[in-house]
């Protein structure tokens, strides 16, 4: 089994976006959906003759859910959000006033939270619960690849705002706490930033409170 992984960046916060694919079968699952990216995504996948069969969206802040509805028309396939976050997806952009442009409200096919599976191809990505940036916010993670898409938990050298409103910090703190359960050479595809792994940032993690 072959995963991988493409990086789309959007929006104005750079945020990322990711196309994953088994190689093996074709099938693909975009996570994250910033905006102006589903047309390019959706190129991508077409271009290798991958279908993408679901979208995944690890929390509700707008930057990562700006071109969700969009690529759910695109690639005709079910978004999946977090369990907890439906009412804040149909309402994008609440806790982020001044945006001059339209969010369209997002309506999860699928509801997904701790302990729950996404299949893709022959793998499956574990669906982690890591609240603190935001109270819903999931990640998933592949123990067989090695690999875990963090959503805006973890970045190269630092941790999710948790001055938002909904943010926690001792939850935060929490989150990156089970991250380091994690074995050290997994690689993190973080919401923002290059990719890290748990052994780059576990210094700085072990020294939270």
């Amino acid at each position: 089994m072959t995963l991988h992984c493409e990086t789309f960046t959007g929006g104005p916060f750079e945020t990322n976006a990711y196309l994953v694919a088994d190689t093996d079968t074709g099938e693909a699952l975009a996570i994250d959906a910033p905006q102006n990216t589903a047309r390019i995504i959706k190129a991508a996948a077409d271009a290798k003759g991958w279908r993408i069969g679901q979208i995944v969206l690890t929390h509700s802040h707008w930057d990562h859910i700006a071109d969700a509805v969009a690529m759910r028309d695109l690639c005709e396939a079910p978004i999946a959000g977090p369990v907890g976050a439906e009412a804040a997806l149909a309402a994008p952009g609440t806790f982020f006033g001044g945006l001059d442009f339209a969010i369209p409200p997002v309506v999860p096919d699928r509801s997904i939270g701790d302990g729950d599976t996404i299949a893709l191809g022959g793998h499956r990505l574990a669906v982690l619960h890591l609240p603190g940036h935001e109270p819903f916010h999931i990640a998933l993670y592949d123990p067989a690849a090695g690999v875990i898409f963090s959503g805006d938990v973890v970045f190269p050298g630092g941790a999710g705002r948790t001055d938002l409103p909904g943010a926690d910090p001792a939850a935060m703190h929490r989150s990156l706490r089970r991250l380091l359960e994690l074995p050290a050479e997994t690689t993190v595809y973080p919401g923002h930033g290059a990719p890290t792994t748990i052994a780059a940032e576990a210094d700085w993690m072990r020294a939270l409170p």
